[in-house]
């Protein structure tokens, strides 16, 4: 399964915006909803999973809005509220996540955040 999801906004950083919970809380919250729309929107292959399933591995793949430096664990932090989405589209918490791969990719004008997901099944683990 396969998801394009904006560019987190920069008041989700965890090297940003110190004191400002409201407005960090504003932004998390407008994201999420954001996510939680494009999950519905390209959510032709998500589904939710059966109950059984985890999700053996996600992989994300940042493409920044500009060809500035991120720290991938920065920009993982930012990602939380949009993976909390996808976790509730997809129906698998991710508490039953196994492993994230976090990769770089080239720049794009608007950034986004590529999220692929390769779901298992519980019985298939020994």
């Amino acid at each position: 399964m396969r998801i394009v999801l904006p560019w987190p906004p920069t008041a989700l950083s965890a090297n940003g915006s110190q004191g400002d919970f409201r407005g960090k809380a504003r932004a998390a919250k407008a994201y999420k909803a954001d996510c939680v729309a494009l999950c519905r929107e390209q959510g032709k292959g998500l589904r939710s999973l059966p109950a059984p399933a985890i999700v053996a591995n996600v992989s994300l793949t940042f493409c920044p809005p500009s060809g500035r430096r991120y720290d991938l664990d920065n920009m993982l932090k930012r990602m939380k509220h949009g993976l909390d989405a996808v976790a509730e589209a997809i129906g698998v918490d991710d508490a039953d996540w196994r492993s994230m791969t976090l990769l770089r990719g080239d720049p794009s004008k608007s950034g986004g955040v590529i999220v692929e997901i390769n779901p298992t099944h519980q019985e298939l683990i020994p």
